[in-house]
């Protein structure tokens, strides 16, 4: 993975962070071709997305979300202030386009468009209509478009080794800007005043088989192409993605942010916390001591003390370090829902907080506006209070 810069980051396992970047509630029912690779005995046809993911990997299929229309997206603005998640699909005779907006919330990164190069429309859907637009890669292979709750997952299904191993996007990325390759194998990509963007999750290939084949990226310029490695052994049909996804990420370097120590070490920070947590962590129910694996907490998650919002979640050590909460059941987010809280430096020496959820319940994109506000006021101010203490706990300062 070629990349601008590099900053110690503490961020999720890939495995989590592959299979499930935001999945929705509603389950999507199955066509009746869809089967899992166990019980199917024929392949699917590539013009039926649904049939080939559920043969493949059916636990993505209930992930899709409706996006809302610019009719419902003006009308969600004009009620809550902010818009929601928008994705907008251009199709024609030539490769389609994406165009991504994240919601309008603190911390959220920046609009994108990006194309998917090796495909053409028009664009179908299969019988079972799940939601996922497709398009086609020559004769072996097709393009899936899957709309997630807070971006969008770019599946290539091939059925045979004729449709070849590697496949390009595009990314309409302001000059300047930085990729930096996290440890989990997810991207983030910010601006060259680093100001967040958007983040790429890290590769990943199956196969019919359920076998996980060899995948990498590779950029150049501004195009991303996707490898996968095949062989002798591979089972048709396979799957691949690039999945896009927004989160929050906070520092001083954004216009209006301030802090007293907007430079303070990443140390400094995990010093700060370690010492005193719930001084800094802005949720009700955290605990003085420093969350430690296994550890449940109860927090009510309401932005009013009189008003219990449950919010039980158990802690846990993602990769790298970073602190993660699970949620339990009766959260409000649904259980199984994780969050992760990652501090690190830019290359300009600002601290930030990054904050990546996947949550299980769609709500839909009125109330997940509004949930995405009392989030992002949240997390930024969690980010102030550490940025605002941080220097006097262990050095970092400006």
């Amino acid at each position: 993975m070629s990349r601008l810069h590099r900053p110690l980051l503490r961020r999720a396992s890939a495995a989590l962070a592959v299979v499930a970047t935001a999945a929705a509630a509603t389950l999507i029912t199955l066509p009746a071709g869809a089967l899992p690779a166990t019980a199917a005995t024929t392949n699917p046809p590539l013009t039926d997305p649904a049939a080939v993911i559920g043969r493949v990997a059916p636990e993505l299929l209930g992930e899709t979300s409706r996006p809302p229309t610019t009719a419902e997206a003006d009308a969600i603005a004009a009620e809550q202030g902010a818009r929601p998640f928008e994705l907008r699909l251009s199709t024609g005779d030539g490769a389609p386009v994406v165009d991504l907006s994240p919601p309008q919330t603190e911390g959220a990164g920046l609009p994108i468009s990006l194309s998917i190069d090796d495909a053409r429309g028009p664009a179908t859907r299969g019988p079972g209509d799940a939601g996922i637009d497709s398009f086609a890669i020559g004769q072996s292979a097709a393009a899936y478009v899957q709309p997630l709750m807070n971006g969008v997952r770019l599946l290539t299904a091939l059925t045979g080794p004729a449709a070849g191993g590697d496949f390009d996007y595009t990314f309409d990325l302001p000059d300047g800007a930085t990729r930096t390759e996290l440890p989990d194998g997810d991207t983030l990509l910010a601006d060259a005043a680093h100001h967040y963007i958007g983040t790429l999750a890290a590769p990943w290939a199956r196969d019919a088989a359920g076998r996980d084949l060899p995948t990498r990226y590779e950029w150049t310029g501004n195009t991303l192409t996707q490898h996968v490695d095949l062989d002798a052994q591979t089972a048709y049909p396979v799957l691949l993605d690039p999945n896009w996804y927004y989160s929050y990420d906070f520092s001083a370097a954004l216009p209006l942010y301030s802090a007293r120590y907007p430079k303070a070490t990443e140390l400094a920070a995990s010093h700060l916390l370690h010492n005193c947590f719930n001084c800094s962590f802005p949720i009700f129910g955290a605990p003085r001591g420093y969350p430690v694996d296994g550890q449940v907490l109860n927090l009510n998650a309401s932005p009013f003390s009189l008003r219990a919002f449950a919010a039980p979640v158990k802690v846990q050590t993602a990769n790298g370090g970073a602190m993660q909460f699970v949620a339990l059941p009766g959260h409000f987010d649904g259980a199984g829902s994780l969050i992760t809280f990652s501090w690190y430096n830019d290359p300009s020496g600002y601290l930030h907080l990054y904050v990546h959820a996947m949550v299980k319940v769609d709500n839909g994109p009125t109330v997940n506006i509004a949930n995405s506000h009392v989030a992002a006021a949240n997390w930024m101010l969690f980010w102030q209070r550490v940025a605002d203490h941080a220097g006097a706990s262990g050095g970092g300062g400006v």
